[in-house]
């Protein structure tokens, strides 16, 4: 299959040592605002061609699909534009900075009948995945789900764009993925409580968020890039207090989100459900793609669903969800008052 890639950055980068892994694809073209870079990465990866305005990329002919791995208050244009030159789209998290825009992407989309899917790439994660089956078949009572992500971006490369107020900052950045995989687990969510502060940069860089549903089951968003030290912490809780893990630690890029244990009162050769027998296998797997298995699983699960003329993965929709959650975190943040979700 034939690939079109915009946006030349960290993330187009690991896009491809994910398509690297995949194979039975090829990156025909990409694009750039800054023609040098994509120069540079159609040289590193070798590419044949570099253009600096995507439009130029969207005249070419049998592409499978186009790759838009840019800031997401570029997503909207490029999406529409893609849509109306025919092309099929993944398009990296957030899908856009207001649901307003989803609304103008999945409108373009479904009028020019092309595929859209979004890049939640967490969902994909093998314990997510089993995590997610192992509720559904109700093997799990869910009470509560809290995301914990802690950053010193001070230590890494991360793109001035990320903090900045054009781009909705580090809540719409950062929190996307736990804003997806909140939806993703969580039932109706019907509230939304945040509190937070802006001390590093001019967008809220400390904000935990309360999530409530019509049920017993809630959850919690945690995200800091004030810390000195990098960690991930999903955890699941029970409401026969049983309680699951998916820790990465740092640096968890490279080691990735394979760790998932379960925590009781009884030691765990005696855990006897299926659930700490699932999360014992999950310790003991691990993956040379560590977190890019998520990219993997989920590209190589739209490449499929291209050929099987089938819909993406993570819908146009279930990225609107997620615009709306942030929207309703921003609210709350700027607001200091709980948000009704519809």
């Amino acid at each position: 299959m034939k690939i079109g890639l915009v946006g030349c950055g960290r993330i187009a980068s690991d896009h491809m040592m994910v398509y690297q892994q995949i194979g039975n694809v090829e990156i025909v073209a990409v694009s750039d605002v800054d023609m040098e870079r994509a120069r540079r990465f159609a040289t590193k990866f070798g590419v044949n061609k570099a253009y600096s305005n995507p439009s130029e990329l969207f005249e070419l002919k049998d592409l499978g699909f186009i790759d838009v791995c840019t800031p997401p208050s570029t997503h909207a244009t490029i999406v529409k534009d893609a849509a109306k030159s025919g092309h099929n789209i993944l398009l990296e998290k957030p899908m856009a900075l207001s649901t307003d825009e989803c609304d103008e992407m999945i409108h373009e989309v479904e009028k020019n009948k092309v595929s859209l899917c979004i890049c939640h790439n967490q969902i994909f994660f093998p314990a997510i995945q089993q995590a997610k089956r192992l509720m559904d078949a109700g093997h799990f009572d869910l009470l509560s789900f809290r995301t914990s992500i802690k950053e010193n971006p001070l230590l890494h490369s991360i793109p001035a764009w990320n903090t900045s107020v054009k781009e909705r900052g580090i809540v719409w950045e950062v929190g996307c993925h736990p804003a997806y995989l909140q939806l993703h687990l969580l039932k109706d969510i019907v509230e939304v409580y945040a509190i937070g502060n802006k001390v590093r940069y001019p967008v809220f860089d400390e904000f935990s968020v309360l999530l409530r549903t019509p049920t017993k089951a809630y959850g919690i968003i945690e995200v800091s890039w004030l810390t000195k030290e990098t960690e991930k912490v999903y955890e699941l809780d029970s409401s026969d207090g049983r309680r699951a893990f998916m820790i990465a630690p740092p640096p968890y890029a490279a080691q990735g989100y394979e760790i998932l244990t379960e925590k009781s009162g009884i030691a765990e050769g005696s855990l006897t459900s299926q659930l700490g027998k699932t999360l014992r296998y999950f310790v003991r797997t691990k993956t040379p793609l560590g977190y890019y298995i998520g990219h993997f699983n989920l590209i190589s699960s739209y490449i499929k669903s291209l050929a099987d003329n089938l819909p993406p993965p993570v819908r146009p929709e279930e990225g609107r969800r997620a615009v709306k959650l942030l929207e309703c975190i921003e609210q709350s943040l700027n607001s200091h008052t709980a948000v009704r979700m519809s």
